[in-house]
């Protein structure tokens, strides 16, 4: 008898969780996204069989990044010029016939820039703040850093792109406010030792970054790369203020010797931007055949090999 009422009950349970992980998948959040988009797509083009075409997940496999992307089961008009005044997420990619004509999703797909977990189908696996990740979702202006990945000319003083106006920004910030003094930071060719290191920086991941940082005195739930060194470069002294006043010599650290340079909201993000941008090649390990043949990049990876 007992037999009996535990194989209904176990079986009940099971039914239970069929249940329950069929109506998941029916009422998947991407699923709302793609039905929408075909419903838009059978609108603009007047064929209405489009919406009824079939729901699946889409990935995007680069095998020379060793990545998968499926960003685009739910950005499904990224690619599409006619969908350039949609809404996110059916909205066309930015300057789609500019330079993101040399960027083919197939080819270089999305995190490659926008960094992220490409294999997460939820808004908030994908656009919330995921504290496993190594590295967060950069959406503009913070993608701008991703460029130098590929294009290290970037940091040519002879070099001007307008599609990445916060990083030229912070690039010409960093020079004038004579960061390379402190800090060394190859990239402006400036070698120092009276602080730490930066060239490589933008290559830690979040986890590295977390734990040589205190995030105590920052003000912003989010505890990332990105939101500390935007209220460091606001208020330095605030975010670092040191620990002189420790029971124990041992503990006692001096504030920082960084200067408050009264930095405005955009300047303070232009070069939160520059320094998420510089990486360390052998970190990112970016195909040979991704960098373009432009004169300085051997230059740059010889430093780091």
């Amino acid at each position: 008898m007992l037999k009996n009422i535990l194989f209904a009950i176990f079986g009940l349970l099971t039914l239970v969780l069929i249940g329950v992980f069929a109506y998941r998948d029916l009422t998947a959040e991407w699923k709302g996204y793609q039905s929408t988009y075909y419903d838009k797509l059978a609108h603009a083009v007047n064929d209405p069989k489009i919406a009824k075409t079939p729901l699946k997940v889409i990935q995007i496999w680069n095998d020379s990044l060793n990545r998968a992307d499926r960003c685009t089961t739910c950005h499904m008009g990224v690619g599409n010029p006619a969908f350039e005044k949609e809404p996110q997420p059916y909205t066309t990619h930015p300057n789609l016939t500019g330079y993101m004509s040399k960027h083919p999703f197939e080819k270089v797909g999305c995190t490659v820039c926008h960094d992220g977990d490409g294999q997460a189908v939820t808004v908030e696996a994908t656009h919330g703040v995921v504290h496993h990740l190594d590295r967060q979702l950069r959406n503009p202006p913070y993608v701008e850093a991703a460029c130098t990945r590929c294009h290290y000319e970037l940091y040519s003083e002879a070099v001007y792109w307008p599609e990445t106006p916060h990083l030229m920004e912070g690039i010409k910030l960093a020079r004038q406010l004579g960061c390379g003094a402190c800090h060394t930071v190859r990239q402006l060719g400036s070698v120092s030792t009276l602080a730490p290191e930066l060239s490589g920086i933008g290559s830690k991941t979040e986890l590295a970054f977390y734990l040589v940082h205190d995030f105590s005195k920052i003000e912003s739930p989010e505890h990332t790369f990105r939101a500390w060194e935007l209220e460091h470069f606001k208020d330095p002294q605030k975010i670092v203020p040191g620990t002189m006043d420790a029971a124990d010599p041992k503990d006692r650290i001096p504030p920082t010797i960084m200067p408050n340079w009264g930095l405005s909201d955009d300047e303070a993000t232009a070069l939160t931007v520059f320094v998420m941008s510089l990486r360390d090649p052998k970190i990112e390990r970016i195909p040979r055949e991704y960098l373009p043949r432009v004169e300085g990049h051997d230059q740059f990876l010889q430093y780091r090999n």
